[in-house]
């Protein structure tokens, strides 16, 4: 009886290791596809629009050093790109980061985009999770369009909170002012 106990246990052990194995290739060999299709997500082009308008891609950024070291000073930064028009010419960096500060449902993600000038040419949120009808208000054009425009020498301080939303404004605020900070210390 009790051998026959050792026995199933054995044979369950193998069938979850192989389990496991299968498992672990399989997220192993779909990594790539997935991130390029995040990629590709992020290349709708009302996001394209909203961030860097007249663009029609986001590029990976030329200097992967650069990239890897922005990664290891900065835990919330993502990503680091340039916006290219029709015709491949390059029209400004966009970055990609959480925010710094946490909404009322957690962090945010945005693409934030600079123009050549050292102007914040937009904002696109990229997730969210803020409280539909309150802090989703964040996400609309009403709020994160006041951003376009300006000056991306320092951090923004005045801007219009949504009303009953401050926790996630300030979320949002911090997304923004990680991405001119990033912008400030590298691309500048």
């Amino acid at each position: 009886m009790k051998n026959s106990y050792v026995k199933l246990g054995g044979v369950l052990f193998i069938i979850a290791a192989i389990a496991a194995g299968i498992l672990a290739w399989l997220n192993d060999s779909t990594k790539d596809l997935i991130a390029k299709n995040d990629a590709m997500a992020s290349m709708d082009p009302q996001v394209l629009e909203a961030v860097m308008p007249g663009s029609v891609m986001f590029n990976e950024y030329e200097d992967p050093a650069l990239v890897k070291s922005i990664k290891s000073e900065n835990e919330k930064f993502v990503n680091l790109l340039t916006a290219v028009d029709a015709s491949d010419n390059e029209l400004g960096y966009v970055v990609r980061t959480w925010s710094t500060v946490a909404g009322y449902d957690g962090d945010m993600e945005l693409f934030i985009g600079f123009s050549p000038e050292g102007k914040v040419t937009g904002v696109s949120v990229i997730t969210s999770s803020e409280t539909e009808g309150l802090g989703s208000r964040t996400t609309e054009p009403e709020f994160t369009s006041q951003f376009a425009g300006k000056d991306a020498s320092a951090e923004i301080v005045d801007f219009e909170a949504v009303s009953g939303a401050t926790k996630s404004s300030n979320s949002f605020l911090s997304a923004v002012n990680n991405a001119i900070n990033i912008y400030n210390q590298y691309l500048k």
